[in-house]
């Protein structure tokens, strides 16, 4: 998976209502006639346009390479904005003076897109113009249900709030288990299934897969076997099994998903809804890993070491087993110095790595909760309240050309041969921009005005070969995500219910007891057993009784996929 641009602008409540209270400037979704509006492709008058994207940083240069070609094709001025919109300070002074760009991609505050309409920052943006200006964004959005439902104006089936992102990076299994190769052919274990390797050089020879796994019993044995039985040969005992990190859960996404869990979603469980974190079946991880952790199996250290402590704990050759992306595995650019892969860099480096499947539980149970619990649609594009209905149509058809036209290519990587190249075989691997042209924004203007939002041919370009063969051979299989992909009972994604105002209000008392009980736990601190009624009754009257009774007001997932 490509790096993630996640920019949370955090915006206080006191600063909207001051800044953007008014009602004056928002498109009262009064009726559009949309006859009445240019034809497609009618680019007759020059408008002038603020625009910004999802990669606005405030670098780009005026006059850039992309500007004057979208400035020449769509007969517009295009005015740069010069903030950095992942800076919440700036953002904050953006939004108070209400001098928004016409297009933008960043948050205020977490509110909804509801909110932000409400708040007099956003317009709305008509299926009728949609469909005339930006028909293949509307054809994404069938293919990908309940993508037509999606942001809807409460009280319309007409008006957009926002318009959404498709986010084909991240399908398949996220997540999955890898193990010191080196180590497990030193102590004479078998690997679970035939192995293929990665790639023939750079690291990638070093790498194996397999999508067989082995059981969580087995995994016990082998981390038992890694921690004991001296592994690297040394003569000393310097090794453990598993190095956690203290301020995430990702260490652990394939370990719950032998119990069934995915991190932060729900389930029905005995015929009622429950949060992953207060479920029985969480019960029994804390006590597996309570287990390991007194068979001293899991690294003492890990309740000081975050998830980027880790990866250099774990290049240092002590830890045997780590969890990675398919994209670490292919040691994509972006990825690297990040574990397990990081230990096969240097070309002097022994050491081996296999992945293999999720770990199979007591139950059966095996998989990785999804990178996105409904479908892979995310990400936020609005438009200014101010944008008129002529601007808007001339925005709508920019917008679908350089997001969901492939032949708009040059606007993220320019012309390939001239401003970039194939990483390795054409059209089968990765863009890599020359270094005399900036990667994003800057002279080039790559990105400057895209949205995050990716097909499946565009995700070729972000990723190298060796990923996309991980994902078409394992992670991606379809038999594979139908088996193993981890999505909650319910989920809403339609914003029906109050629960993101709930969440905004409780999320971090309840975070912070659950990250603490989940450490105490695993490190003997208290008794599982004995606190695990106390710990449910804490959750419960600290918000998380009113998230549950509303969360049981949202979809139930498998209905949402089905465009219902």
């Amino acid at each position: 998976m490509m790096k993630r641009y996640v920019m949370g602008a955090l915006l206080s409540a006191t600063l909207v209502v001051a800044g953007c209270s008014s009602e004056a400037g928002k498109k009262e979704g009064a009726e559009v006639d949309v006859a009445q509006l240019p034809e497609a492709g009618d680019f007759s008058e020059k408008l002038t346009l603020n625009l910004s994207g999802s990669i606005t940083r405030g670098k780009v240069e005026d006059d850039n390479y992309v500007q004057k070609r979208l400035e020449e094709q769509f007969n517009i001025k295009i005015e740069n904005t010069k903030l950095d919109t992942w800076n919440a300070e700036q953002v904050n002074l953006m939004v108070a003076s209400g001098d928004l760009p016409d297009t933008f991609a960043f948050t205020a505050g977490g509110q909804t897109s509801q909110q932000l309409y409400d708040s007099g920052l956003t317009r709305t943006i008509p299926k009728e113009m949609l469909e005339k200006y930006a028909p293949r964004y509307m054809k994404m959005l069938e293919e990908n249900q309940p993508g037509p439902i999606l942001n809807l104006k409460k009280g319309t089936d007409n008006e957009y709030l926002q318009l959404v992102g498709q986010y084909s990076h991240v399908y398949g299994l996220p997540w999955g288990p890898t193990l010191r190769l080196d180590w497990l052919e030193n102590l004479g274990i078998e690997p679970p299934g035939e192995m293929t390797q990665v790639g023939p050089s750079g690291g990638r020879e070093k790498i194996f897969y397999t999508d067989a796994a082995y059981t969580l019993d087995e995994l016990e044995e082998i981390l038992t076997a890694f921690t004991f039985d001296d592994p690297d040969g040394n003569g000393k005992n310097d090794t453990y099994g598993i190095s956690p990190a203290n301020n995430n859960l990702n260490w652990a996404q394939s370990l719950l998903g032998a119990f069934g869990l995915g991190s932060g979603y729900n389930f029905l469980e005995d015929g009622e809804l429950v949060k992953t974190e207060i479920s029985q079946k969480y019960k029994e991880f804390l006590k597996t890993m309570a287990k390991w952790y007194d068979m001293g199996l899991i690294d003492p250290e890990f309740t000081t070491i975050d998830e980027k402590t880790s990866w250099e704990k774990y290049k240092q050759g002590n830890i045997g087993y780590y969890i990675a992306q398919p994209s670490y595995l292919a040691m994509d650019d972006w990825a690297k110095g990040r574990a397990p892969q990081n230990i096969v860099e240097n070309p002097q480096s022994t050491a081996k790595i296999l992945a293999t499947g999720p770990e199979i539980g007591p139950d059966g149970n095996q998989g990785v909760r999804a990178y996105l619990p409904v479908v892979n649609l995310a990400d936020s594009f609005y438009v200014s309240k101010d944008v008129t209905d002529e601007e808007l149509a001339r925005i709508l058809q920019i917008f679908d050309y350089i997001n969901h036209d492939n032949d708009a290519r040059w606007t993220l990587f320019g012309e390939v041969g001239e401003h970039s190249d194939w990483e390795g075989e054409p059209n089968k691997s990765a863009l890599k921009v020359r270094p005399e042209f900036a990667k994003e924004e800057g002279n080039s203007g790559f990105w400057a005005y895209n949205f995050r939002t990716y097909d499946k041919e565009r995700v070729q370009w972000i990723n190298s070969e060796y990923t996309l063969k991980l994902k078409n051979e394992f992670y991606a299989r379809d038999d594979i995500q139908e088996k193993m992909l981890i999505r909650p009972y319910k989920w809403d994604m339609l914003n029906e219910t109050d629960l993101k105002e709930l969440e905004n209000r409780y999320s971090g008392q309840l975070n912070t007891i659950v990250d603490e009980f989940r450490m105490k736990a695993i490190v003997g601190e208290v008794d599982i057993d004995k606190e695990w009624d106390k710990y449910v009754k804490n959750y419960l009257k600290n918000g998380g009784e009113q998230m549950i009774e509303e969360l049981d007001k949202a979809p139930i997932v498998e209905d949402l996929l089905k465009g219902e």
